[in-house]
């Protein structure tokens, strides 16, 4: 009776059909494997260069105002010439400004300042004078800000890969042991309610896949 059940034409047909079926499960727990790794490596990767580009945006924060020290010191030495009445010294310093610092110490010259009020306090307000690298460092904090949101949307994409993989790992152990005990309090707990059961899964393809591997392999010991 038992090599009649065994040869039975349901039998020839419900086996592959399981084979066919945890094999599927167990690529798709390979797949998702593999991904949630692919994009944790380039979570961690984007990361590390958001580091970088902000490192880089504060070395440019330092050394435009390290340039505006320097610059303001000369000025203030011009001042101190002319107010002194050395021409020469004055003059000295205004052939070495740079050329960002004369076109805007030219700028503040035109208003007039020793005659009018209403002209700037200096040349180094923002719409005479632009601070060296600070365009530079703001497009940078962008890139970086830019780097930090795609690190997140990875990370959170390793994450789902992740989930999916503990998934199909259920699966393929509930497929495995389905008909394998004996015992009704062991049938409960790997029965192709048991992942919802267990609070594993929400998903209904996954709910019907693991059903009908239960059945195709409850038939085989019937």
């Amino acid at each position: 009776m038992a090599e009649k059940s065994a040869n039975s034409p349901q039998r020839k047909w419900i086996e592959p059909v399981v084979a066919v079926l945890m094999a599927l499960t167990t690529m798709c727990t390979a797949w998702c494997s593999y991904e949630s790794a692919a994009w944790t490596r380039r979570s961690n990767r984007l990361m590390n260069e958001s580091n970088s580009v902000e490192r880089r945006a504060a070395l440019l924060d330092v050394q435009g105002s390290q340039a505006l020290i320097i610059h303001a010191s000369m000025f203030m030495q011009l001042l101190a010439a002319q107010h002194a009445g050395n021409e020469q010294l004055a003059s000295f310093y205004a052939e070495r400004f740079p050329p960002d610092v004369k076109k805007a110490y030219e700028a503040w010259l035109a208003q007039k300042p020793f005659e009018n009020r209403a002209a700037d306090a200096h040349p180094f307000v923002p719409n005479l004078y632009q601070v060296r690298g600070a365009a530079e460092a703001t497009a940078a904090r962008t890139d970086a800000a830019r780097r930090v949101v795609e690190a997140r949307e990875a990370g959170n994409r390793s994450g789902q890969y992740l989930a999916n993989t503990v998934l199909f790992a259920t699966v393929l152990f509930f497929a495995g042991t389905a008909g394998k005990f004996e015992q009704p309090r062991v049938r409960l707990c790997r029965s192709p309610n048991a992942p919802y059961a267990c609070g594993l899964t929400n998903s209904p393809s996954l709910y019907f896949k693991t059903k009908h591997i239960h059945e195709c392999q409850s038939r085989t010991t019937q």
